[in-house]
């Protein structure tokens, strides 16, 4: 803090001394307001009075402003004729800034109680120091202007006046220095007992707690065991040197980032280079200046608090990306758990199935079950958009499939029982029901799901490509609606492609009452449907090229022995194409084959 009146006193400048006083007084609510304006944007909790305890001290931080600006304004210029005049000023500004400080050094007290804001304690702190230096601040300038009246001097020029002022101030300036550093723990190692005693008595002046070391090896071990913000490290010691030590502290995890500020009788520029690339923070030659030392330490410490800071969002980073991949891998474990934990087991069927997500939870999937007792149900979907809200969807189109499709069986069911008036309590066991019912019938869950999607969720624009088939397995008939999904194939042993299967109708969910049309097709002795998600012909490489279709159709034409071959040959293929590169979406493959 700088001189409050005696240079404005001096020069006549009145109007220089209301600026300074306005300065003065401006700079700690400055830090109250900036600092609880960032606490409240920064703070992590719902806790409403956490919340209002910050909003108090921002509060009270704006009412002093407005006070100090109100009573300090550029107007009271004439009747600022001498100091005298300015103590019914700050008088007012005493009564009327009472209470708004006390609400800040309050809430701040008790915001530092709070177990949960540990890490917010040195903010509170700088935010209680500033409302102290305020009142200080305060309190002096009032006394300096107090006894001025005392002396019943209203000169301008007169002497004791002007002294007084200027004892008063530097004696401000030692304290508020003080506020600010006495929580700075400070190392000084130097193997020289006169320097230890002239750095000690200097930065303790400063406000600065300190302690000492004779050695490089002492000082490491002081280090370990304790807090330090700061170490002033002599080059040439026994022991171990300078060099060393700060060889050993930058390469260490723990503690290097403690700034380390090297000092030495020599200022040859090899030595200071030297220091810089290992890790010093700067360079001090002895003898040192009083001033230099205190720049060069306030200006390492400033910056060691904005990389703590830095360094303490990145932790929160941290741990916040690891409870995030916590829960996704929940996430992940109970989707795998809406695909089949076992393929269907068909007589004269072989089944097989692949499925990587591109992240830890996925929108494809995959589905085979039993259907009105002697059907298969074979689903292949891919929902749009990748990550936590696909696959969110992905679990919701599995499970209305499922459910309509076993609802559309038992509403024809009942419908039977209900046309047929002459029946007897037999027909309830009775398994005839079901020659009368077709896959068509259960076709109509793809049609009830996307106006169930379309209807309930329309509004958050998701949908999905699907195929849901029905498969006779002792006919190899298969009963089929593709919605919006890619082609699925029908292919013979030989390779040569049998029957293409397009889309019968829309994505599903896009829109209210869409047509979905019911197709057929036929798997003879040998044949093999395969059907997929764009994330095979889709999947890229390092350099961003396709894997394509035409890639997976040599494949697909290839005189294949078994289903799993062919997936095999399949991923593999994709796998390799993309390499080292990320994976773009997610890969699903689904096959049968009538053996």
């Amino acid at each position: 803090m700088d001189n409050i009146f005696s240079e404005f006193s001096q020069d006549h400048n009145l109007s220089g001394l209301i600026i300074k006083l306005r300065h003065d007084f401006r700079t700690p609510i400055n830090a109250i307001i900036g600092y609880s304006e960032m606490l409240l944007e920064d703070l992590e909790t719902e806790d409403n009075e956490i919340i209002s305890g910050f909003q108090k001290i921002n509060v009270g931080g704006h009412e002093l402003l407005s006070i100090v600006n109100q009573n300090l304004d550029n107007s009271l210029e004439k009747s600022l004729k001498a100091i005298l005049g300015l103590s019914p000023i700050l008088e007012a500004v005493n009564i009327e800034s009472n209470s708004s400080l006390q609400r800040v050094i309050e809430n701040c007290q008790l915001l530092k109680n709070d177990q949960s804001l540990t890490s917010l304690i040195p903010d509170i702190e700088r935010i209680e120091v500033s409302a102290f230096r305020f009142r200080e601040l305060l309190n002096k300038c009032l006394q300096a202007a107090l006894t001025a009246s005392e002396l019943q001097s209203i000169d301008p020029n007169n002497q004791s006046v002007n002294n007084l002022v200027k004892e008063i101030s530097h004696d401000l300036l030692k304290k508020n220095h003080f506020i600010e550093n006495q929580t700075c723990h400070l190392l000084v190692v130097d193997d020289n007992e006169n320097n230890r005693d002239l750095f000690t008595r200097q930065l303790q002046r400063e406000g600065y707690i300190v302690t000492t070391a004779t050695n490089g090896q002492e000082a490491l071990t002081m280090i370990k065991t304790g807090e330090y913000e700061l170490v002033l490290l002599d080059l040439m010691m026994p022991i171990l040197d300078g060099y060393q030590a700060l060889k050993m502290l930058k390469a260490d995890e723990q503690w290097q980032h403690i700034p380390v500020i090297m000092i030495s009788a020599s200022d040859e520029i090899d030595q200071v280079v030297r220091c810089i690339e290992i890790g010093a923070e700067d360079f001090l030659p002895k003898p040192f200046n009083p001033i230099l030392l205190k720049a060069r330490i306030g200006a390492a410490l400033d910056k060691k608090r904005f990389r703590d800071r830095e360094r303490q969002y990145l932790q929160q980073v941290e741990i916040y990306s690891q409870k995030l991949n916590q829960e996704l891998e929940k996430g992940r474990q109970m989707q795998l758990n809406f695909l089949p934990p076992e393929l269907l087991q068909v007589p004269n069927w072989e089944i097989s199935a692949f499925f990587k997500p591109a992240r830890q939870v996925a929108g494809d999937f995959y589905d085979t079950f039993p259907v009105l007792e002697k059907y298969v149900g074979l689903v292949i979907a891919d929902v749009c958009d990748k990550g936590v809200g696909a696959a969110l969807f992905m679990a919701l189109f599995r499970s209305l499939i499922r459910i309509f499709a076993s609802q559309t069986a038992m509403r024809n069911f009942y419908q039977h029982l209900t046309l047929d008036s002459s029946g007897k309590s037999e027909k309830l066991t009775d398994s005839s029901y079901i020659a009368e019912l077709t896959p068509t019938n259960v076709l109509e869950a793809v049609a009830l799901t996307n106006n169930y999607v379309a209807e309930y969720h329309g509004d958050l624009g998701m949908f999905a490509t699907l195929f849901f088939g029905v498969l006779d397995p002792q006919t190899g008939i298969l009963y089929y609606i593709n919605g919006g999904h890619e082609p699925l194939f029908i292919i013979n042993s030989e390779g040569k492609i049998e029957q293409k299967l397009n889309s019968t109708g829309p994505a599903v969910g896009m829109m209210p009452n869409m047509k979905f049309r019911v197709e057929q097709a036929q798997l003879q002795a040998g044949d093999i449907l395969i059907g997929y998600t764009d994330g095979v012909p889709e999947a890229r490489a390092f350099g961003g090229e396709f894997f394509t279709d035409q890639k997976l159709l040599n494949i697909l034409t290839k005189p294949i022995s078994s289903v799993s071959q062919l997936l095999t040959e399949i991923t593999e293929n994709v796998i390799n194409h993309i390499g080292e590169a990320d994976q773009f979406d997610d890969i699903t493959l689904l096959a049968i084959q009538r053996n």
